[in-house]
């Protein structure tokens, strides 16, 4: 589907009133889902007692409370109640081999067996992983691992500020980049500016530029207007808009802004956090057929196993990465006790060869193409607005549009506020019929089979029969 289409369709769903769900059909299903997940309600109030407001994550669904899973294998997940899921949150696309692949389970046991899963000194396994990373992706010639996401996306900064002398980061509003405090401006909803930085000063944003994606004229008139007061050291990117395509990114665009952006002597970075492992062998880059400066890992680089990240890019930028003292330029301190440590390097070197060197990917893109269009069907034949589309294996199912609210007064921002609330509602319909999906953020793995996206399909279906007529 065209970013054109995705924009048009999406406003157009935006422009109209919210798909509200029959009252006492919402109710019966809240009472269905609570005597089914006893155990879950009785765990939701024992993490009241000991974690602030109960929660430590963001991905997993809280309608109408959190539910507490207890094993998986591949496509599927069972409660702690043994409740069965198909699983298509993924872990906001970590999981990308399916839950507990047995493959990796082996490696790491053989690693538990006859090695140690820490040692803190240097180990084989981080070349091997480096490698592997290395010939994955067309633009990284080095790689520094890191513990997260997040983390990566912070030493990506601290390198480009390093290599190019200036100060300033360069964002484009709606795009996610972890929680970190330069990042955090203007997440998942272009226009919600400081909505969710409580805790930050502003002075840690200071050095933060916003600009709309898809405008070369406002990117190169925030390169112009900061010459003088530091500098733009590098834009970053979610290569397909932000949340992983939710607010596309036009299809020439990243071509174009690297362009730009060396005109004015800054660095490129792309956030492949959720897209490196999603969009085949190459990741988005490769797709895109683009080179990124700098390119940030994490997610599906190890399958869910801990400390997962990385920063990779050409020689003379990634050489500015060091943990000892300033001895050489450019220089920047990056560290951590965990970083490459040879848990994860296991994981990961096993993961990127396997995603490497099997058409698994070939087949998840395929898994994820039938899924939409059989939802699109669905849509189509209930005469909804709802719409469905994949990049990669990446699926979103675009269903109230919050995104597409313009946020032009704090009435605006309410009404964005109220569609992303509904979705909760909308996901607790769906998970009642055993499909485990985030709001239509969705994510198809390797494990998944054609016989899952038909229950996915189902459980839209009982969604859209869930609707005030």
């Amino acid at each position: 589907m065209k970013t054109s289409e995705i924009f048009s369709r999406a406003g157009n769903i935006a422009a109209k009133p919210l798909k509200e769900i029959d009252s006492q059909k919402l109710n019966e299903v809240f009472d269905d889902l609570k005597r089914r997940t006893q155990k879950s309600f009785q765990l939701t109030q024992r993490a009241k007692g000991v974690l602030p407001n109960g929660s430590q994550h963001t991905l997993p669904l809280s309608n109408p409370y959190p539910f507490f899973m207890n094993k998986g294998a591949g496509s599927r997940l069972q409660d702690v109640d043994g409740n069965d899921y198909v699983d298509y949150i993924l872990s906001g696309g970590a999981i990308i081999l399916g839950h507990n692949d047995e493959g990796l389970t082996n490696t790491i046991q053989d690693l538990l067996q006859n090695k140690t899963n820490f040692h803190g000194h240097f180990d084989e396994l981080e070349i091997e992983a480096a490698e592997k990373v290395i010939d994955f992706f067309p633009s990284i010639e080095k790689v520094r691992f890191t513990s997260s996401g997040s983390e990566a996306n912070s030493g990506a900064i601290k390198i480009a500020r390093a290599v190019t002398g200036k100060k300033k980061l360069i964002k484009f509003l709606g795009h996610y980049h972890g929680w970190a405090s330069e990042y955090l401006m203007d997440v998942e909803v272009p226009g919600s500016g400081k909505f969710v930085t409580n805790g930050i000063p502003d002075e840690h944003m200071d050095q933060t530029v916003l600009v709309p994606p898809n405008d070369l004229n406002a990117l190169e008139e925030a390169f112009k207007a900061n010459e003088l007061s530091g500098g733009i050291a590098a834009v970053i990117c979610e290569p397909y808009g932000a949340e992983s395509g939710l607010v596309p990114i036009d299809e020439d665009f990243n071509e174009q802004a690297i362009a730009l952006t060396h005109k004015y002597g800054a660095l490129y970075i792309f956030d492949e956090v959720v897209t490196g492992f999603r969009l085949g062998k190459g990741g988005a880059q490769q797709r895109l057929n683009v080179t990124p400066d700098l390119t940030t890992l994490g997610k599906g680089l190890m399958n869910g196993f801990p400390s997962c990240g990385a920063i990779g890019g050409k020689k003379e930028y990634m050489d500015a990465a060091n943990i000892s003292i300033p001895y050489a330029h450019p220089y920047t301190y990056i560290a951590g006790t965990l970083s490459g440590n040879t848990l994860s390097m296991a994981a990961c070197n096993y993961v990127v060869n396997r995603l490497a060197t099997t058409n698994l990917l070939e087949q998840a893109e395929a898994t994820a193409s039938d899924l939409t269009t059989k939802l699109n069907a669905l849509f189509s034949e209930y005469n909804s607005d709802f719409f469905a589309y994949n990049y990669g294996n990446i699926l979103r199912v675009e269903l109230t549009a919050p995104h597409a609210v313009s946020l032009t007064s704090a009435e605006a921002l309410n009404e964005v506020v109220q569609r992303r609330k509904v979705l909760s509602n909308y996901s607790a319909i769906v998970s009642s019929a055993g499909v485990l999906s985030r709001n239509g953020r969705d994510f198809v793995s390797c494990a998944q089979t054609i016989e899952d996206n038909d229950k996915y399909v189902l459980a839209y279906e009982k969604l859209l029969n869930s609707f005030v007529k």
